[in-house]
C-alpha cells in the first residue's frame, strides 16, 4: 500500500504547531468566558437594579406607573441582557484585539439590546403606546446600559490578556535564566575537565622531564658540584616530584573528582579512598540513588554529580580540620523528589555558637540555592558533626 504525498506530510509534521494551536483555542475560551461573564453580571446588576427603582421610586412621582409590576420590567430588562450577549457572541467579540474593534462590537451589541429592550417593553404591556419622549428615555437609558456593561466586560478581558501576557513573559524569563544557568554549568564542567586534563598530563610531563634533566645534572655534573650545589639539586628535585606527585594531582581532582564520568557513587568512593588509613569510611547508598546515577541515563546530571561530590568534599574537610576523627559516614538517599546528601564524623562536637561562621559551607549553600537547594551543618547523633545538603533532581534538566 503506497502512501501519498500529503498523507506523509500529515503524519510527518512537527507537534509544535498543534500545541501552540491547542494553547490559542484555550486562550480564546478564556477571551470569551471572561468578556461575556463581567458583562452578564454588570448588565444584569443594572436591569435589576433599573427594574427596582422604576417599581418602587418613579411609581411614587410618576402617576399610571404603579400599573407596571416590577416582574415585568425585569423581564424587559432581562431580555435585553440575553439580546447583548447573544449578539456579542454571534460576533465572536472576544476575538477583538483593536480598540476600533471592541467598540464597533460594543456598539452592535448595545442597539441590539436596546431595541429588544422597548420591543419587549412594548408587547408586555410595559409601555402601551409609548411617545416619543418615553422612546428616546427608554433608548438612551438602555444604550447607555449596555454600552457600559460592554465595556467592562473589554476591560476584563483586556486585564485578563495583560495578566496572561506578563505571566507568559515572567515564564520565558525564567526559561531563559535555566537555560542561562544550565550552560554555564556545562561550561563550567568542560573548563574543569581540560583544565584538570592539563594538570595531569602536560605539566606533570613537564615536572617529570625538568626532574629528568635535573638527575643528569646530577649524575654528569662530576666536580664542577660542590656538596651544597648537589644538596641544593636533590632538594629541588624532590620538591618537584612532591609538587608532581601530590600538589598538581591534588589541584587536578579539586577541578574535576576522579570517576565522576562513571557516576556520583564511584566519585564518592575514590575520595574516601584517599583518606589516611587511620580514619574509618562508611558510604551507605540507596537503590533509589544506584539507579537515578546510572552513566547510561539523564537522570543526574554531570553538574549535579560535582556539586554532590563537593558536598562531601566539605563534609570531610570539616572532618580533617575540625577532629581529630576517627571515622566518617557518607549517606547518599533519595526523599521524593531530592538528593540528599548527608557527611557525618565522629570528631569534637560541632558547636554553632562558638564554631563561627562556616565560610565552606556557606560556599556551598550559596552554589545548592541556585538550584533550588539547601545546606545543613549540626551536631551528630553522638558526637562530631553532620553536613546535610537537599538537591533538586533533575533542577536544570539532561
Amino acid at each position: 500500500m503506497t502512501t501519498t504525498g500529503r498523507e506523509q506530510a500529515s503524519t510527518s509534521a512537527p507537534t509544535e504547531p498543534a500545541v501552540v494551536q491547542a494553547g490559542r483555542v484555550a486562550d480564546l475560551r478564556n477571551d470569551r468566558l471572561v468578556l461575556l461573564r463581567v458583562t452578564v453580571v454588570v448588565a444584569t446588576g443594572y436591569a435589576i437594579g433599573a427594574s427596582l427603582q422604576s417599581a418602587y421610586v418613579y411609581s411614587r412621582l410618576i402617576p399610571g406607573w404603579d400599573a407596571v409590576t416590577v416582574w415585568q420590567r425585569l423581564a424587559a430588562n432581562a431580555v435585553a441582557v440575553l439580546a447583548l450577549v447573544a449578539t456579542l457572541a454571534g460576533l465572536r467579540a472576544w476575538r477583538a484585539t483593536k480598540i476600533w474593534q471592541m467598540l464597533l462590537a460594543a456598539v452592535g451589541g448595545s442597539i441590539v439590546a436596546t431595541a429588544t429592550r422597548l420591543t419587549v417593553q412594548v408587547a408586555i404591556g410595559v409601555y402601551a403606546h409609548p411617545d416619543l419622549e418615553t422612546r428616546q428615555a427608554e433608548l438612551a437609558s438602555g444604550f447607555a446600559i449596555a454600552i457600559i456593561s460592554a465595556s467592562i466586560g473589554y476591560w476584563g478581558l483586556v486585564s485578563r490578556r495583560r495578566s496572561r501576557a506578563r505571566t507568559r513573559a515572567a515564564e520565558r524569563d525564567a526559561v531563559l535564566v535555566e537555560l542561562a544557568v544550565r550552560a554555564l554549568e556545562q561550561e563550567e564542567i568542560r573548563v574543569r575537565r581540560e583544565v584538570a586534563e592539563g594538570l595531569h598530563g602536560t605539566l606533570q610531563q613537564k615536572l617529570v622531564l625538568v626532574d629528568a634533566r635535573l638527575g643528569s645534572v646530577l649524575a654528569h655534573g662530576g666536580t664542577a658540584l660542590d656538596d651544597a650545589d648537589r644538596e641544593a639539586l636533590a632538594w629541588v628535585r624532590a620538591e618537584l616530584d612532591q609538587a608532581r606527585q601530590i600538589d598538581v594531582r591534588e589541584m587536578s581532582r579539586l577541578l574535576y573528582p576522579d570517576r565522576l564520568e562513571l557516576g556520583l557513587v564511584p566519585a564518592v568512593r575514590a575520595l574516601l579512598g584517599r583518606l589516611p588509613a587511620s580514619i574509618a569510611t562508611q558510604l551507605e547508598v540507596t537503590d533509589a540513588v544506584r539507579e537515578v546515577d546510572d552513566p547510561c541515563g539523564q537522570h543526574l546530571t554531570l553538574s549535579e554529580r560535582l556539586l554532590a561530590v563537593r558536598v562531601v568534599e566539605e563534609g570531610v574537610t570539616n572532618a580533617l580540620k575540625h577532629g581529630p576523627a576517627s571515622s566518617v559516614r557518607v549517606d547518599l538517599a533519595i526523599d521524593g523528589e531530592d538528593l540528599v546528601v548527608a557527611v557525618e564524623n565522629d570528631g569534637e562536637t560541632y558547636d554553632p555558637s562558638s564554631a563561627g561562621a562556616a565560610s565552606g559551607t556557606a560556599r556551598i549553600g550559596h552554589r545548592l540555592a541556585l538550584v533550588g537547594g539547601s545546606v545543613a551543618l549540626r551536631p551528630g547523633a553522638v558526637r562530631g558533626a553532620r553536613l546535610e545538603a537537599r538537591m533538586p533532581l533533575g533542577a536544570h534538566g539532561a
